[in-house]
């Protein structure tokens, strides 16, 4: 049997954070849930997921500064990253993605793309 791939997933809002992780942990996936980038770094530095899912309008570090922490740090920086805003712009999606995130999905999305990218990012 294949180890359960961990979702880091970085969301303020708790109906949506409830609501994803419930879905990705119903796909098969560990969900780690936390409401701040700074509850995320804590975590990183003693976790490693396999995907770090994060919204931008976070209190305290916003999900853009974040992802550049991420990428900064040797064990982070190859982790796929998946932004999921309500942030639609066209030219944060662009310069997000080159910067080297795997995704940039708005809200309001369908929660089965989300998932459709998750498994492409983390195949089982």
């Amino acid at each position: 049997m294949t180890q359960r791939k961990t979702i880091l997933f970085v969301e303020d809002e708790d109906e949506l954070l409830a609501t994803v992780g419930l879905v990705l942990r119903e796909k098969g996936y560990d969900v780690v849930a936390v409401k701040s980038a700074e509850d995320a770094l804590k975590l990183l530095k003693k976790t490693s997921p396999d995907l770090i899912l994060a919204d931008i309008k976070l209190p305290g570090i916003d999900g853009l500064d974040f992802f550049q922490l991420v990428r900064r740090d040797e064990q982070t920086k190859r982790t796929p990253f998946i932004f999921l805003t309500a942030f639609n712009n066209l030219a944060a999606a662009v310069n997000a993605k080159k910067q080297g995130a795997a995704d940039y999905i708005t809200k309001p999305f369908e929660v089965e793309h989300l998932v459709e990218r998750v498994r492409e990012l983390l195949p089982t």
